[in-house]
């Protein structure tokens, strides 16, 4: 395969430390094909960093944007740069409120949901409440508020429009992620916390793998066809006895398919990158 010898990795900075072992496996693996995966911050990848580094004389084969920056993805897109994610991927992924919408406009189950700048008077649900920051991650800026009093008071100080309100599920502390890859799920994971309603595993919940059923399977499949995504996971919480399609993970952590299967994400992924590009 004729492709350039030059590639980037953007992340942001604050996220770059915290990342090392998985951009040295991306980079490493890179390598492997003959391309330079070279890791930049969200912030340097401009057109004045990119001339002043002569990244343009050897233009960049692809991107892997894990800055979660759309923008970015967008940028290098109108130059006819491949990114990984693609730009409405990255934005459908990192605004909760239109991962709703999306789920919604495929009469998939979902918690009802409203803005935050909707009146707590008319609000269609009873507390407890769920808030969240429409571009938090990692199980961040995820609130629960006992009252309507309780909502009002947490959002006095802020802009009430970065925030969305859920009605909170029945079954707290327990939600399935499915890995997908090229539109595929490659693996499923059970995630479970007693002390917390929030299941996340960087939040100290517990983790193992488990089978998909063939609805969740399918439709999920066909949500990262839509978008046309690359890498990303599927977050689903229990309700009424039944799973309900809650988040979409633009930069999917993998963390826990290392520590709980024998995949090698980063591997898989560039090798996907490759055979895509």
């Amino acid at each position: 395969m004729d492709i350039e010898n030059r590639a980037l990795l953007i992340y942001s900075a604050e996220d770059i430390k915290r990342n090392k072992w998985f951009t040295d496996r991306l980079t490493e693996k890179a390598a492997c094909y003959g391309t330079e995966l070279k890791l930049i911050t969200s912030d340097e990848c401009r057109d004045e960093y990119m001339v002043e580094n002569g990244l343009w004389d050897n233009k960049p084969a692809f991107i892997i944007n894990r800055s979660r920056e759309a923008d970015i993805s967008e940028w290098f897109e109108n130059k006819g740069i491949r990114s990984f994610n693609n730009s409405e991927t990255i934005r459908t992924g990192n605004d909760k409120y239109a991962e709703y919408e999306l789920f919604e406009s495929r009469k998939l189950p979902v918690m009802e949901t409203v803005t935050g700048g909707s009146a707590p008077e008319s609000i269609p649900f009873e507390a407890p409440y769920i808030i969240k920051k429409r571009n938090g991650h990692g199980g961040s800026d995820v609130f629960k508020l006992e009252t309507k009093d309780a909502l009002g008071t947490f959002l006095v100080d802020k802009d009430p429009s970065l925030y969305i309100i859920q009605k909170m599920c029945d079954e707290p502390g327990v939600d399935m992620r499915l890995y997908l890859l090229g539109g595929k799920v490659i693996a499923s994971v059970i995630r479970t916390s007693e002390k917390d309603f929030r299941s996340n595993y960087s939040l100290g919940g517990k983790a193992e793998t488990t089978e998909v059923p063939e609805d969740i399977r399918t439709a999920s499949e066909a949500i990262a066809r839509g978008l046309s995504a690359d890498y990303i996971a599927i977050d689903l919480i229990r309700n009424n006895g039944g799973w309900v399609y809650n988040e979409i993970e633009d930069a999917a952590g993998a963390r826990m398919l290392y520590e709980l299967t024998d995949i090698d994400i980063a591997s898989d992924f560039i090798h996907y990158i490759f055979e895509s590009t």
